[in-house]
């Protein structure tokens, strides 16, 4: 796993340009049995380049997986925010990651009840999830802290709405994560074991190239095979909101 503060700027402090791109390719030329999946962390939107994405589509041990934390999407809450991008900029960064992308898992995260979100920003904020269904989505409310600048923002929105409004928008991101998770009904996939519980069988707790440790979802063996840090191949028989269930 490769996390930063912002992975994206990988090299700009060591040799003034972006050099992730080129980390990415010789990580995934290295010839070392178990290093099979890469997986980056905590991406920045406006940091993103064509090279950068060819090199993830095109480099097998790199997982189509990318963790790209938006905040919000209203341009005037971004702005609030001092966030350095627009919607219309984000829209056109989806489209073309998932165009040249293969089997692509996006992850975002977001941020409601801000100072001056309006039911306008929400239900823009709401659209814009359930129309571009990302596969693994986080939220939490504005915590105001002292010290920062939103601290002293007016209007502070109230805790009240801020839990409606977060509870309002996991309800429709756990229907996605559903009915994303149901289309893997049948199927068989490569399941990473990370953990073995005791039974009778054993059930393996694993994690699929569009998972990533601690955050996402988990996927549920039950068999006497698996072993801790092996790759297996699994049928997946259930599927839950954000787990799934297989069998070898």
């Amino acid at each position: 796993i490769l996390i930063g503060q912002d992975t994206t700027l990988y090299g700009i402090d060591l040799y003034g340009e972006y050099k992730l791109a080129e980390l990415l390719k010789k990580l995934s030329l290295l010839e070392l049995n178990n290093l099979k999946w890469i997986r980056l962390l905590y991406t920045h939107p406006v940091h993103y380049n064509d090279e950068l994405i060819e090199v993830i589509a095109n480099y097998p041990k790199i997982c189509p997986y990318l963790d790209l934390p938006l905040q919000h999407i209203s341009d005037k809450i971004l702005k609030r925010m001092n966030r350095p991008v627009k919607k219309s900029y984000v829209i056109s960064l989806i489209n073309k990651l998932r165009d040249r992308i293969p089997n692509l898992t996006l992850r975002t995260t977001f941020i409601v009840g801000f100072p001056g979100e309006t039911d306008k920003d929400f239900e823009e904020l709401l659209n814009f999830v359930k129309k571009y269904r990302f596969e693994r989505l986080g939220a939490f409310v504005f915590s105001r802290e002292e010290g920062t600048p939103a601290y002293n923002f007016l209007q502070q929105i109230p805790m009240r709405i801020k839990k409606e409004r977060l509870k309002e928008l996991m309800l429709t991101q756990q229907s996605i994560s559903e009915e994303i998770n149901n289309s893997y009904l049948g199927k068989e996939i490569e399941v990473l074991i990370d953990e073995i519980k005791s039974g009778k069988p054993k059930i393996g707790i694993g994690r699929t190239r569009a998972d990533a440790p601690e955050i996402d979802g988990k996927v549920v063996v039950k068999t006497d095979r698996a072993q801790v840090g092996k790759f297996i191949k699994v049928k997946v028989t259930e599927a839950s909101q954000y787990d799934l269930v297989g069998e070898i």
